[in-house]
């Protein structure tokens, strides 16, 4: 029985066996081993029992030294982003920094990972080291986390004997996730080598790079997240995945019935979900293949509350009982269906609105895809907002009717269920819902369009690319930007064109844009409202890029543009 990552190792893996692929070349486990044991005796004269690991961008180095400070007695510190700026409060656990990055990180003593090759280390038990993880912080604050690592060992037990049959398999688990929150270390890190099969060290981020994986394997596990398979399954036409993938997980936040389908068309296979938290580690699982509901982890206890909120009790989590803001409905001994989060109640005008159920609502309409829906306080009362994205129907509708029709319909719809009063007073249409690295909604970058009135233009056949970005645009005629410029004659003001180039680089590439330099700007011809308009936008290289907006031969206007100068 499984009972320690570095037990499993000793008892059952062989020294020529594979359990990384570290820039695809194959790492054996004597090598691993003695890099771990090499750095474990460097780490044992930290004289902090607490010691923070942030090594972003050489995973396997990070699987090294994770293990090695384990080994060393030492308790990790996990932050999933560190910067010089936001690390201090950190140094209430430790002043303790093992890096290989070069910033200046006031107060920290950076550890020196160049150390002898001394491989005489007798390998102990780790179950009673804790592990500090941090909360997305998607609504707030991230909050610190601490956990036991004989609570993982537990549920990596628990997985390993449920994933039986595809381990059996000896496929290579790649990942599109970072092993800085649980979900990742789990199962990127814990979960393969406590099972003997191999792991990719390099991150997934685009399809193109998930086909190169698949090409070049055997069989392949895929661990990711909804927002990772909802941009795959939004090119589905795009992309053809060979048929060796034979099992996907997802954590993080729901993944949508549609993107659920769409993925196992596409590869075969229906996504694992894990519901759950870092506080409780994994309560429950499915496949919506065989329908939305959840069912209950063999290990975990499950009562409701008077509210139908779940309190759970495992070795997983770091409290029992654990009281969850989930409000679920049982369908079974240990089946239940979410219905939505307590937390996410508000009061409008004296009217209790379920945010879960108006997405619900939203979604099912005829016309949206996504929809997340926010309550703020706007003049001293709170009112309720939306930011939606539309399916292609829904785009083709509000081209030839409008946005402030389309809204009009949206309400008159809604109607059905709500009362008017607490009907959304801000609604954004856009492209993409932003989500963090974990996949869950970033509340503040969505509030934050709410205090924008810039309309994004409606795009479609979209075709992205690992170095480029194709669209349609249509910018609607009754947007913001074309009242007053000019009056019985708008045009697409140029700025607002570089608005949206700026927007798209984030969106599609992931870039920061606050500090940029147009190096080539050249205005052809002038872009009228409803006017169809074709978008290129291409890397140069890391932080170039050029733009075009055009519709067959005629040009409206082009550039390029250098970010972080």
């Amino acid at each position: 029985m499984f009972n320690s990552i570095n037990r499993i190792f000793v008892d059952n893996i062989k020294d020529d066996k594979i359990v990384f692929y570290d820039n695809e070349k194959p790492v054996y486990f004597s090598t691993y081993m003695n890099d771990v044991a090499k750095h474990a005796n460097n780490f044992i004269k930290i004289p902090n029992d607490n010691v923070v690991i942030y090594i972003p961008d050489n995973l396997y180095l990070f699987y090294v030294c994770f293990m090695a400070a384990l080994q060393a007695g030492k308790d990790i510190i996990l932050p999933a982003l560190f910067t010089p700026q936001n690390s201090k409060p950190l140094l209430d656990t430790t002043n303790y920094l093992i890096t290989d990055k070069f910033d200046s990180f006031d107060g920290f003593n950076i550890v020196n990972l160049d150390c002898e090759n001394n491989t005489n280390w007798q390998f102990q038990d780790v179950n009673d080291r804790f592990l500090y993880f941090f909360t997305s912080g998607s609504t707030g604050t991230p909050k610190r986390i601490k956990k036991q690592f004989k609570m993982l060992s537990a549920e990596v037990a628990f997985h390993s004997n449920q994933q039986k049959h595809l381990i059996d398999q000896n496929p290579v688990m790649i990942s599109s996730v970072a092993p800085y929150h649980m979900y990742g270390l789990l199962w990127r890190f814990f979960f393969p080598m406590a099972n003997g099969i191999a792991s990719d060290t390099n991150i997934v981020f685009t399809p193109e790079e998930l086909q190169h994986k698949q090409s070049i394997y055997d069989k392949v596990l895929f661990a990711t997240t909804p927002s990772f398979l909802d941009g795959i399954t939004r090119y589905q036409n795009q992309y053809i995945f060979q048929n060796n993938c034979i099992g996907i997980y997802s954590s993080g936040s729901l993944l949508q019935n549609k993107t659920s389908l769409d993925a196992y068309n596409m590869f075969g296979v229906s996504p694992f979900e894990i519901f759950g938290s870092t506080e409780t580690g994994g309560v429950a699982g499915r496949q919506q293949i065989n329908g939305p509901q959840w069912t209950i982890f063999e290990p975990v206890k499950v009562k409701l509350t008077d509210n139908n909120e779940l309190l759970i009790e495992s070795d997983f989590s770091c409290d029992n009982p654990y009281l969850m803001s989930d409000i679920v409905e049982k369908t079974g001994d240990n089946t239940f269906l979410l219905k939505g989060r307590g937390d996410r109640m508000v009061k409008i005008a004296e009217e209790r609105v379920s945010l879960p159920e108006m997405e619900e609502k939203l979604c099912e309409y005829k016309y949206i895809e996504k929809s997340y829906v926010s309550a703020i306080t706007n003049k001293d009362r709170n009112i309720i907002c939306t930011v939606i994205t539309l399916n292609d129907m829904g785009k083709e509708h509000i081209i030839k009717n409008g946005r402030h029709q389309f809204i009009k319909d949206l309400k008159q719809y809604l109607l059905d269920f709500f009362p008017n009063v607490v009907l959304p007073r801000k609604i954004r249409i856009v492209n993409t819902i932003p989500v963090n690295i974990q996949g869950k909604y970033i509340k503040s970058d969505i509030n934050a369009m709410f205090e924008s009135n810039v309309a994004e233009p409606i795009m479609q056949n979209i075709i992205k690319t690992d170095s480029g970005v194709s669209a349609d645009l249509t910018f609607l005629k009754d947007s913001v930007y074309f009242n007053g410029h000019f009056p019985g004659h708008p045009i697409l003001p140029g700025v607002i064109q570089m608005h949206f180039v700026l927007m798209f680089i984030k969106q599609f590439f992931n870039v920061e844009t606050n500090d940029y330099h147009i190096l080539k700007l050249k205005f052809s011809n002038l872009i009228l409202p409803d006017t169809p308009v074709h978008f290129e936008l291409n890397r140069i290289n890391e932080n170039e890029f050029s733009f075009n907006f055009f519709d067959g031969d005629k040009k409206y206007s082009n550039g390029k543009i250098l970010t972080k100068v």
